[in-house]
């Protein structure tokens, strides 16, 4: 509850135009005061006189927002259980001073950014009274907006930043190099058991950096290889590790010589012989099947569909609407489906279409999807697009939703209304995403989105707006929020959307069969439609 007087006004002719107007600002409650800054020299006793006498003459009938002494005059504005209270000398203009107190209810309000109590004004006292400053300089208002003060008292500073981001990349260029040294003492581990060591114990254990000469006589078995870990060397666990296995007991006929086998690399000193072919290929088996549900079709068919267009901020197609698709195809049963054919449905000629290089492209003439020879047989579980197609329109009613934005600009910044419609009623989108971009300086307050949610994700430094499901029961929408910046730095936002069970381009899948023996094959079959919208760029 301190108060903080600022010293006397400079030139000489503004004391004598009329002297201080605004004497003290203070918020107060019934009861205390909880921030005061003065403007004029005055004793802590008068202060103190004057804002505690403000609460007795607060009558509660009263519709007026000031009060008349012999000496000053109370200007003040309810906010919550607390008053913002300005005292002024009788002289002052007091339509300068209600516009004078409105500026200064926004600045605490923008202070303590949630709700103005008096828990938030203790916490932000200093803040509040910076800003203050900004206001009124020597009793008298100065000519700035909410914006400015914001950008003021923030003292943004382009050297801190610049040393900011040194320091960040000295961070990130550290943190590259630990990667890089792990990577590589990763890889030296990893090639430690492949090298030999010089111990006269032919055929004896790859020792790693960490071994010792007492390590290796306690364990003289031959044909060991093994790293250090914490797990004991004659622990049962380790039984079923092939040839790393140490097996527990001494050797019964002492230090004994194994054997070099060809291709051992672990034999001797020298370099090691290569093995039998047989045993290669032993070695070389084949990688087991991956299981099948049988309760799956045995093949899955994803059609998706994704239309990218620029839009006016105030609506309208800004050039050409791009619409791109693709047929995908992915085999779950290899032994059901290996040779899938598709027959499909007479396609549009207004796309443009491109088939995979392994299908027989006369086929596809006939709008069958197959194979052109039998050395192109499917994978399993491994996605292949079989078809592409793509086309470019100026026809806005590949769009099944208008947009229509109203920015405008207001004292504190800019004020976004957002009025969305569903132009198509047999169309139903589903996960719509409509993102504003707002730093974080800009505040951004909602103070309406229907349907579905609205929100500032501070982490992406957006306006979030997500509606579940847009149909013919609900098929208009409208965001309202406001930001303390420009309309520029707000746009372009962007839209996101699904729809599934339909594509632009007709595609229809008359049969599935299998190439060779021709039964047919049962598949399932999911379509989408993706729409993403950048307006205003």
């Amino acid at each position: 509850e301190g108060h903080r007087p600022t010293p006397q006004p400079g030139p000489p002719a503004q004391r004598a135009a009329g002297g201080m107007v605004v004497l003290s600002v203070a918020i107060v409650t019934s009861g205390k005061t909880l921030v005061a800054r003065q403007f004029v020299e005055m004793t802590r006793l008068r202060v103190e006189g004057l804002l505690s006498a403000f609460p007795k003459l607060i009558d509660s009938g009263r519709d007026h927002t000031f009060i008349e002494t012999e000496t000053v005059r109370y200007v003040y504005q309810p906010m919550e259980a607390l008053y913002l209270l300005l005292v002024t000398n009788k002289s002052s203009n007091i339509l300068e001073d209600l516009e004078t107190l409105r500026l200064l209810a926004k600045v605490v309000q923008d202070c303590c950014q949630i709700q103005v109590n008096e828990e938030l004004v203790l916490k932000h006292a200093f803040d509040i009274i910076f800003a203050f400053d900004e206001v009124i300089s020597f009793g008298h208002r100065e000519s700035v907006t909410l914006a400015q003060i914001k950008t003021y008292t923030e003292m943004d500073s382009h050297e801190e930043k610049l040393h900011q981001m040194i320091e960040q990349s000295k961070i990130n260029e550290a943190r590259e190099m630990a990667k890089k040294k792990q990577m590589e003492l990763a890889k030296a581990r990893a090639n430690m058991p492949k090298e030999t060591t010089p111990s006269g114990t032919g055929g004896g254990a790859a020792a790693t950096s960490m071994s010792s000469a007492s390590f290796q006589d306690s364990m003289p078995a031959a044909g060991i290889s093994q790293e250090l870990s914490s797990t004991p060397p004659w622990s049962a666990s380790m039984a079923d590790d092939g040839p790393s296995t140490i097996k527990p007991g001494a050797p019964k006929k002492g230090m004994m010589l194994g054997k070099k086998k060809p291709g051992d690399i672990f034999g001797g000193l020298g370099p090691a012989e290569p093995g039998p072919p047989e045993a290669t290929e032993a070695q070389a088996e084949p990688a087991a099947a991956a299981p099948v549900n049988p309760l799956l079709d045995p093949v899955k068919v994803d059609i998706e569909e994704r239309i990218v267009a620029d839009m006016q901020v105030e609506g309208g197609l800004n050039g050409e609407v791009t619409c791109t698709g693709q047929f995908q195809v992915t085999v779950l049963d290899a032994a059901k489906a290996d040779f899938v054919c598709f027959k499909l449905a007479p396609q549009s000629q207004v796309f443009k279409y491109k088939v995979h290089p392994n299908l027989n492209k006369a086929s596809h003439a006939n709008n069958i999807l197959e194979v052109r020879d039998a050395q192109r047989a499917f994978r399993a579980n491994q996605p292949v697009p079989l078809l592409k197609w793509h086309l470019k329109s100026s026809d806005e009613s590949y769009l099944p939703v208008a947009l229509s934005c109203w920015p405008s600009s207001t004292a504190d910044g800019t004020q976004i209304v957002l009025e969305l419609e569903l132009t198509d009623d047999s169309v139903t989108l589903e996960n719509l995403h409509i993102r504003f971009p707002a730093a974080p300086s800009s505040k951004p307050v909602i103070s309406q989105a229907e349907p579905g949610e609205a929100a500032y994700d501070a982490g992406a430094q957006m306006v979030h707006w997500h509606i579940p499901l847009l149909d013919s029961n609900e098929g208009a929408g409208t965001l309202e929020f406001s930001a303390s910046a420009d309309s520029a730095s707000l746009l372009p936002y962007t839209f996101e959307a699904v729809r599934r069970g339909q594509t632009r381009c007709p595609m229809e899948i008359l049969e599935c069969y299998h190439q060779e023996r021709k039964d047919t094959i049962s598949f399932l079959c999911e379509k989408s439609t993706t729409y993403a919208l950048s307006i205003g760029s």
